[in-house]
């Protein structure tokens, strides 16, 4: 292969796994392990396995690790960079599987996604709800029906030089989607598969982690479609204000009072409703306006 390829990745306290993973990745190209912040011998156990390796002295985040590793690998001037987890979740030996469509031309831009084979039914059930509403909403975001939150991926330098990425944690997955989106790379998604019996598999409560990530693409798409998020918000707004107003006037049709204080509360949440549409027009109008520019 003639293409200058570097593989990032990110780590954070993987000393279990790390040392298995670039033994297994530099058969495809260079190896750059940028530890974030890492409390225990990731960093060292890198080098010894033949891995370049950053280091961040304080944990920043995913989106901070890959941002650092783009860096270096434009610095470098490398052609193709490849990403995936430490942790053991992905097989690097399906790394020609990203390549490929990058090295004959067809994408700029390859997700490995677990939902194009039989990967699908290994996904816990808590993580198959959490996973149907980040890739949703970035379906909203972006426009594009994909494994927004997978972690395996490869672009070139076209593409690396044409992202500005702003996200520092995991929403990084979901903002290089929607900038990509924006800027006309190609995108492909290739089978891949994941494992779950990884060892230290959760840093991270799994339920604030959600929403974290959640937080963070709802934002996305108030930036690049205010008029559906904040829409949706009004009409969310609507429907408990109608909620409200039914249960208020139950009693009067039975010949009875009225309950005043959910009839006051439906009265609030109109109000609200009608706010929260006024500003998604007038953020939408604004928004055409500056991309008209």
């Amino acid at each position: 292969m003639n293409n200058k390829t570097l593989i990032i990745l990110p780590a954070y306290n993987e000393e279990l796994t790390i040392g298995s993973v670039v033994a297994l990745a530099k058969k495809f190209g260079d190896v750059l392990v940028v530890d974030d912040g890492s409390r225990d011998k990731t960093s060292k156990i890198a080098q010894e396995v033949g891995a370049i390796v950053l280091r961040h002295e304080v944990n920043k985040g995913k989106g901070c690790a890959l941002k650092t590793g783009f860096k270096y690998a434009l610095s470098k001037e490398y052609d193709i960079v490849v990403w995936l987890d430490s942790d053991g979740q992905h097989n690097p030996d399906e790394i020609p599987l990203l390549l490929d469509p990058i090295v004959k031309g067809e994408a700029d831009l390859v997700i490995g996604s677990r939902y194009l084979n039989e990967s699908r039914k290994e996904i816990p059930i808590y993580r198959r709800l959490g996973l149907w509403v980040l890739n949703t909403m970035t379906k909203m975001a972006a426009r594009v029906e994909v494994d927004s939150q997978s972690g395996f991926r490869a672009m070139n330098r076209k593409a690396l030089e044409s992202l500005g990425l702003s996200s520092d944690g995991y929403s990084i997955e979901t903002d290089i989607i929607v900038k990509a989106s924006e800027r006309g790379i190609r995108l492909m998604e290739v089978p891949i598969t994941v494992r779950y019996d990884v060892p230290n598999k959760h840093k991270k409560n799994p339920l604030t982690h959600g929403f974290g990530v959640l937080s963070d693409i709802v934002g996305l798409i108030g930036y690049k479609r205010p008029l559906l998020l904040f829409g949706s918000l009004s009409l969310i707004s609507f429907i408990i204000a109608g909620g409200l107003a039914y249960w208020g006037l139950m009693p009067y049709y039975r010949g009875e009072g009225v309950y005043l204080t959910q009839l006051i509360g439906a009265g609030i949440f109109v109000i609200i409703g009608i706010q929260l549409f006024i500003g998604g027009l007038m953020l939408n109008v604004l928004g055409q306006m500056i991309n008209r520019r």
